[in-house]
């Protein structure tokens, strides 16, 4: 869970490039702490993303 909760968290922020609001989603007190999570971005977070976000669409989609 905390590798999927900061993986959705990069993917925003790989979106929208505002590091703010990726602090707000993690609900980080200090900007530096995301930062520390915004330059990591192995690719084992992205498919632990992928893999969740296509599970989460069949089950609404069923």
């Amino acid at each position: 869970p905390h590798d999927l909760r900061h993986g959705v968290a990069m993917e925003v922020y790989e979106e929208h490039h505002d590091l703010e609001q990726v602090r707000a989603l993690l609900g980080h007190s200090r900007i530096d702490t995301t930062q520390v999570y915004a330059s990591i971005r192995p690719p084992q977070l992205k498919r632990a993303v992928s893999f969740y976000e296509e599970k989460a669409i069949r089950i609404l989609t069923e």
